[in-house]
């Protein structure tokens, strides 16, 4: 609202005006792999500004800064890009309590202190380790199974002795089918759990 105006005799079109301009301010939406790039961080850092930022103005409403799910708004990167200018999260979330003359809701910057630290670094490296081992494990049962099928060749006149490989041969193949969908299931799985973790922890440090 323009310094000198009156409700009294200000013009409602004015008003629209007015209104329209400060909600379309900001129309450019970010996802999290630009923020990286814009703000020249790690994913995980760009979670952690914006985490900031919302807890900085707990009293906006969710959608100004994150306006649809992976999508952050100019807004967010504005404020995020302040948030870099400062020494830290205090002083930042202390200078826009100073500009909108609001409390800094104390309780909510000490209880977010107290959220664990992801581990989605070693989690990765560990994954990675027992993906390398699996592979290294495929290859050897794909080494028996050469072996296997060598001796069937050299005893395909012995039918009984060449049922029993061809057994074998299955439960090996079945063994390496089984392996590789564990795996599977168990990133799948790490990663499901990280993301209601995220969420939770999200909703909870909103409500206070």
């Amino acid at each position: 609202m323009q310094q000198g105006k009156s409700f009294m005799y200000q013009d409602f079109h004015d008003i629209d005006a007015i209104e329209v301009q400060d909600t379309e301010q900001y129309t450019a939406h970010y996802t999290v792999d630009d923020l990286t790039t814009l703000l020249k961080v790690k994913r995980r850092q760009v979670f952690n500004l914006v985490k900031t930022v919302k807890q900085a103005y707990f009293w906006e409403p969710e959608a100004v800064f994150n306006p649809s799910l992976g999508k952050y708004s100019e807004r967010c990167l504005v404020e995020l890009r302040r948030l870099q200018s400062c020494k830290n999260a205090t002083e930042y979330i202390a200078l826009v309590a100073r500009e909108n003359q609001k409390p800094q809701q104390a309780n909510k910057i000490s209880t977010s202190a107290l959220v664990p630290t992801r581990h989605t670094e070693a989690l990765e490296t560990k994954l990675a380790t027992i993906q390398k081992n699996t592979t290294a494990l495929n290859v050897s049962v794909q080494d028996r199974i050469a072996t296997i099928k060598d001796r069937i060749a050299t005893e395909a006149s012995r039918t009984k002795n060449n049922q029993s490989v061809l057994d074998e041969l299955e439960a090996q193949q079945a063994i390496a089918r089984g392996m590789e969908k564990g795996l599977k299931i168990f990133e799948l799985e790490q990663q499901a759990a990280a993301a209601i973790l995220e969420q939770l922890t999200l909703e909870k440090l909103q409500q206070g």
